[in-house]
């Protein structure tokens, strides 16, 4: 069991799992520490905001505000309060009005609640889970689980990777008892009830004497928006040198806990690539390779005698995806070619950074080429100077890249021939631009290209 939870039990923390960048709520998980050693002797009351598409509230007890502006996914301490009847009311975050909860709770000594708003802000529905004091024993923890997922199917919770289930066919506005668990750190996965389709993953770290309880948050929906994006700076089926043909093979990885969804989309070379053509949604299951061989001709049907040349990006669900690319010559003696590893998008090379690529050669044995992508769907102006190996400056350039635009520079160092060891320093000025550039060295006689990645 030694595989599963990452979240902190000290205190509320939101889980592992991002699985969209701007989606409105995605699924999602926090964890509460219920921390039952620091009720002293009266009741202890806190909340959690787990609707997704309600604003930040407050909370009124007894006509007093206890709770301020509290955002989705937010909990709050516990208040410790004498045992008796309370009044509980929950209104939008500096109004007294509507009153989108309210209802009277009976506060017993040395019990904790916990009052959960949940469901749409349509019909929004408190969830209360108590908690009597009692401790785990030496060595473990306790875990809770609630599900407070408005459209997200009934769950099981497993030990990931085909573990067993802890936590076995829990709906919506359910909750499943304390679990006792060897302390330690485990990954779980949230799965379809009774079936092997995960839908969410989650990490977290039982401290021994911890009891937590971890709450399913978000919308299931907000899985399907792809808005994660990953870039392979170079794509061809195309004739080359000589009777070389060059094609494309992508490898894509899901290091992640659950199924990933993503597309593909081509973006020509020299071209404003605003509406990108872009396929079919794939799937690929945590921990798979799936490989597309000849990526442009099977899945843009790029046809024999077409020139197509660019780049190629993706968008996910998920941010765990991993990309591989070789774009290379088939021919009767075997292959040859050049590796283009894929990029997520945060590692784009961002404004005003400057990366140098080394090793360029112009001379009759090698020829050198450089490729740049705009990773972005606005305008940009990208930056370079390039210099002999000497350290001398050559020149000072610049060039206009369009939306997801790329252009490749063939033979940058020719005027210069022969060269060995030039470098070259690109940037951008433009804000909020990012992209990405590499270096390809070929021999001259066969076309055998090598990659040069950014420094």
């Amino acid at each position: 069991m030694k595989r599963f939870f990452g979240m902190c039990l000290a205190g509320l923390a939101t889980m592992i799992f991002s699985v969209s960048v701007d989606a409105a709520a995605p699924l999602n998980a926090v964890a509460l520490s219920d921390a039952p050693e620091g009720n002293a002797s009266g009741a202890r009351v806190r909340v959690l905001h787990a609707s997704p598409d309600a604003p930040a509230v407050d909370v009124w007890v007894n006509g007093s505000k206890v709770f301020s502006d509290i955002e989705f996914e937010e909990g709050t301490n516990f208040a410790e309060v004498p045992a008796g009847t309370y009044n509980v009311q929950v209104v939008p975050a500096g109004l007294m009005e509507p009153v989108v909860i309210e209802a009277d709770l009976d506060l017993m000594a040395m019990i904790d609640y916990t009052v959960v708003a949940t469901n749409v802000l349509a019909d929004l529905t408190p969830i209360i889970l108590t908690a009597d004091g009692s401790t785990p024993d030496a060595g473990n923890g306790w875990v809770r689980f609630l599900h407070a997922s408005p459209d997200a199917p009934a769950v099981d919770i497993a030990l990931a990777d085909g573990g067993p289930v802890l936590f076995e066919n829990v709906a919506f506005q359910e909750a499943a008892a304390y679990l006792p668990v060897p302390a330690g750190t485990y990954d779980l996965e949230a799965r379809i009830a009774g079936t092997d389709t995960a839908v969410l993953g989650l990490r977290v770290t039982v401290a021994e004497g911890s009891v937590a309880t971890a709450v399913a948050t978000g919308l299931a929906a907000d899985i399907g928006v792809l808005e994660n994006f990953y870039f392979i700076p170079a794509a061809a089926r195309a004739d080359g040198v000589g009777d070389s043909f060059f094609v494309t093979d992508v490898d894509v990885n899901n290091g992640g806990l659950a199924t990933a969804t993503y597309q593909f989309l081509w973006l020509p070379r020299d071209t404003d690539n605003s509406s990108p053509a872009a396929s079919g949604t794939v799937n690929v299951e945590s921990g798979r390779t799936e490989r597309w061989e000849d990526v442009l001709g099977t899945v843009f049907n790029v046809k024999d005698g077409t020139t197509a040349l660019g780049a190629l990006a993706f968008i996910s669900d998920r941010k765990d995806l991993k990309f591989f690319s070789r774009t290379f010559n088939q021919s009767d003696a075997g292959t040859f070619g050049q590796a283009i590893p894929g990029m997520a998008s945060a590692d784009l090379i961002p404004a005003n950074t400057m990366k140098r690529i080394l090793y360029f050669t112009e001379n009759s044995d090698y020829r050198s080429n450089i490729g740049i992508l705009n990773g972005t769907g606005s305008s940009m102006t990208i930056k370079w100077r390039r210099y002999t190996a000497d350290g001398m400056m050559v020149d000072e350039s610049m060039a206009d890249l369009p939306a997801w635009g790329n252009v490749q520079l063939n033979r940058v160092f020719a005027a210069e021939a022969p060269v060995e060891g030039g470098y070259i320093d690109v940037w951008t000025e433009t804000e909020d631009a990012a992209f990405a550039a590499y270096g390809s060295v070929l021999d001259e006689g066969t076309s055998d290209p090598t990659t040069v990645q950014p420094q």
